[in-house]
């Protein structure tokens, strides 16, 4: 980023238009807080490591989660105000890594904007269509991916991946996909170089990869899928040739 603090005010813009989205009604979700202090996933934190806080990396990397989560979740590390040692952290720091990048590249962020209710952390987010409700969340990440200009998005799960294509139309290909063979044998396979994001005037190399909190427990069955079998941190290298 040219001007870093300037960078930090626009992700606190963000984070304040992240809160007033609405919520689908009858859902039991609820709004983004925000506010976490160390590294967190947009928008409850800044998406960034305390290194690329401080305005070191080059932020080549886009990773998009599902959402953040449940509220008991967001509610257990309010204390330490960040969550780069959990799982789904550590697991894209190791993924980044082995690929050939580095955790400090990578701005991370959610796809949905909100909690889930109690103490479910997995599962869909939105079970019935919402247009207002995603158009939405779908602005809010384009001025995210138009400001970060990455070179590569990492699609972090299926659940991200099978919705792409309303942000990324090339990725239609992978619309409603359930399993993960669904994406890896589709026209498109499991990478797309040089594709269009019209709503934020960018081409970038896109990637669907397994949610990072299962990835290691996966990879294995995943490459079973794959016509030519790579591991993840080979598809990941490739998209930040």
């Amino acid at each position: 980023m040219a001007n870093h603090t300037e960078f930090l005010e626009d992700i606190a813009r963000w984070q304040r238009d992240a809160v007033k989205i609405t919520l689908p009604a009858g859902t039991g979700c609820l709004s983004a807080v925000g506010g976490l202090t160390g590294p967190a996933f947009f928008p409850e934190g800044f998406g960034l490591s305390y290194a690329a806080l401080r305005g070191k990396g080059s932020l080549r990397v886009l990773a998009i989660g599902h959402n953040f989560g449940c509220e008991v979740y967001r509610k257990g590390i309010e204390p330490a105000g960040r969550e780069d040692n959990q799982a789904t952290w550590r697991n894209l720091d190791k993924l980044l890594s082995e690929a050939g990048s580095h955790p400090d590249d990578c701005f991370r962020t959610n796809w949905f904007i909100g909690l889930q209710p109690g103490e479910k952390q997995i599962g869909s987010f939105l079970n019935d269509p919402n247009p207002p409700y995603e158009r939405a969340c779908c602005s809010l990440l384009a001025v995210q991916i138009r400001r970060i200009k990455p070179k590569a998005i990492l699609l972090l799960g299926p659940e991200v991946a099978s919705r792409a294509h309303q942000l990324i139309p090339s990725l239609l290909p992978w619309k409603d996909a359930k399993k993960w063979i669904e994406i890896d044998r589709s026209s498109i396979g499991h990478s797309v170089l040089d594709v269009e994001i019209p709503a934020a005037s960018l081409r970038a190399n896109v990637v669907a990869l397994l949610h990072p909190s299962f990835a290691a427990v996966n990879q294995g069955r995943r490459m079973k899928n794959m016509t030519s079998p790579v591991t993840e941190s080979q598809i990941v290298r490739a998209a930040l040739a």
